[in-house]
């Protein structure tokens, strides 16, 4: 398709101004002949201008003085022609008949005056306006002269710009011609080639250079699926040489990693197809088992290859190891899930921290406010851990948090709940989608659980063992709430539990 494009590029400018050329010439010639053949009408038309003249003044004389009257009714046919043919010339040159007319009318009015005067017997007179039609007559040759001198000039003068416009024409189509012969083949057909025939070489020596030496592991699948290249680097990447890939073109399906064929598979079936645009890249990741046994990871990026004629030449490829970047990233990931974990657990208790817990309820009612579902929140509070603290000691406290937290943290078991540690004693959890009835079963399952630990507690105003009270919230969050008024209510629902003795559950509707 380049080339196409090249031709035309070199040729059609030059066709082009051909044409234009050939087609003025054919609009000039054209205008010029018709001009000619319109001279040339005139000139004829004056030839026979000057005939009826003399024919009219024939008649009238002959008509005067032998008295015939059809001699005058020629005349009379004679003048109306002869003013015809002048008007006529007067439209299609630029010569001037005003002379010309002014003569004929002063020569036909003294014709008149001539047959006027023989009818009256005025024979003197008639004689004098002879001589003066003899003058007119003269003077109205004299026009016709230069009339003709004039249409004779511009029959020369077309013939003249016909000849130049031919001639230079021609000129011009040689030069055409001499510059495509001499300057536009030699320069932008000839040496082009010569230029590309050597920097073909050269790139034929820069590819083979950047072949052999990259990094990458690249080939070249022809058509039929043979091999047609291999880059040296295979050998550093899968522990065969060039060689053995060419002799069995099996072997790059062979060394894929079995867990992995069913993705080779997929690939080369959707992407080694002549129907995919050039640019178009496909690009699969699979893991290969080296020559030595070791597993690597393979980023695999292929692209179809066309010749300049369309016609599909096979897939180029290349293969680059990534199997350093894969392990860099797992580890990187697993990092990453550590700090998120740190970023919102709770070190001791292993719960979701206050800083998590605050992001969630967030997000938590705005969904309520757009499904209108019941949002249930509650806290609790360990019953006087000041005082087990106090006469245990603070280790001891740390034990009864843990152990408070598992039970949490099994009692409020779905993936949608949140259990997270508020502050010292204090514990939350958030019960999406969740009714007032069941918040408060599920918080009794947990106060229960927690007395049948039985962890004793001598200093509690309760019971002699660790017990807790709860508060709950639960209502739909309307427009303007944004998690605080909930928050509130819990609060004071755990305070209302704890002022009817501790170790009890208070539910507030909101």
């Amino acid at each position: 398709m380049k080339t196409k494009r090249s031709y035309w590029a070199l040729w059609l400018p030059t066709l082009a101004f051909s044409v234009v050329i050939v087609l003025l010439f054919s609009v000039l010639y054209l205008y010029l002949h018709h001009n000619l053949d319109t001279m040339i009408e005139t000139h004829k038309r004056s030839q026979e201008l000057t005939k009826k003249i003399e024919k009219m003044v024939s008649s009238t004389l002959n008509g005067a003085f032998l008295g015939n009257e059809e001699k005058f009714l020629k005349t009379v046919t004679f003048s109306n022609e002869i003013e015809n043919d002048i008007l006529l010339l007067e439209r299609k040159n630029t010569f001037d008949t005003a002379p010309l007319s002014e003569s004929y009318e002063q020569l036909y009015k003294k014709l008149i005056s001539v047959v006027s005067y023989t009818h009256e017997n005025r024979i003197e007179d008639a004689r004098g306006a002879l001589v003066e039609v003899e003058t007119y007559a003269d003077d109205l040759e004299k026009q016709l002269e230069k009339l003709n001198t004039f249409l004779a000039n511009e029959e020369k003068n077309a013939e003249q710009t016909l000849f130049l416009m031919v001639l230079f024409s021609g000129l011009i189509l040689l030069s055409i011609a001499l510059f495509n012969g001499f300057y536009l083949i030699p320069h932008r057909v000839i040496r082009p080639l010569e230029q590309f025939s050597q920097a073909l070489q050269e790139s034929e020596e820069k590819y083979r250079i950047v072949a052999d030496w990259t990094y990458d592991w690249e080939y070249w699948l022809n058509a039929d699926k043979s091999v047609v290249f291999v880059s040296p680097s295979v050998e550093r990447i899968t522990g065969y040489t060039p060689d053995e890939f060419t002799r069995n073109p099996s072997l790059l399906s062979d060394i894929i990693y079995s867990d992995d064929a069913e993705i080779w598979h997929h690939h080369t079936q959707t992407a080694h197809l002549p129907n995919r645009p050039e640019d178009n890249a496909e690009e699969a990741e699979f893991r290969i088992l080296r020559k030595d046994g070791e597993i690597i990871y393979i980023d695999h990026i292929c692209r179809p290859v066309y010749d300049s004629l369309g016609k599909y030449m096979g897939v180029r490829v290349a293969n680059r190891d990534v199997t350093q970047k894969i392990e860099i990233l797992a580890e990187l990931r697993e990092k990453n899930r550590l700090l998120d974990m740190l970023a919102t657990t709770d070190g001791l208790s292993s719960l979701y921290n206050r800083r998590y817990f605050d992001e969630v309820l967030a997000k938590e009612v705005e969904r309520s406010k757009r499904s209108g579902m019941i949002l249930s929140l509650i806290m609790c509070d360990i019953d006087y851990f000041k005082y087990y603290n106090d006469t245990y000691g603070h280790q001891k406290g740390d034990e009864v948090i843990k152990r408070i937290a598992d039970v949490l943290d099994s009692t409020f078991s779905r993936q949608i709940d949140v259990v997270a540690r508020y502050g010292g004693e204090e514990f939350v959890i958030i019960l999406p989608s969740t009714p007032p009835e069941e918040a408060q079963r599920l918080a009794e399952l947990a106060r229960i659980g927690i007395v049948k630990l039985g962890i004793e507690h001598a200093e509690s105003k309760t019971a002699p063992y660790v017990t807790m009270s709860f508060g709950i919230a639960s209502g739909i969050a309307d427009r303007d709430s944004n998690g605080t008024e909930l928050l509130k209510h819990a609060d004071k629902a755990l305070y209302e539990s704890k002022g009817r003795g501790r170790n009890c559950t208070t539910l507030i509707r909101c």
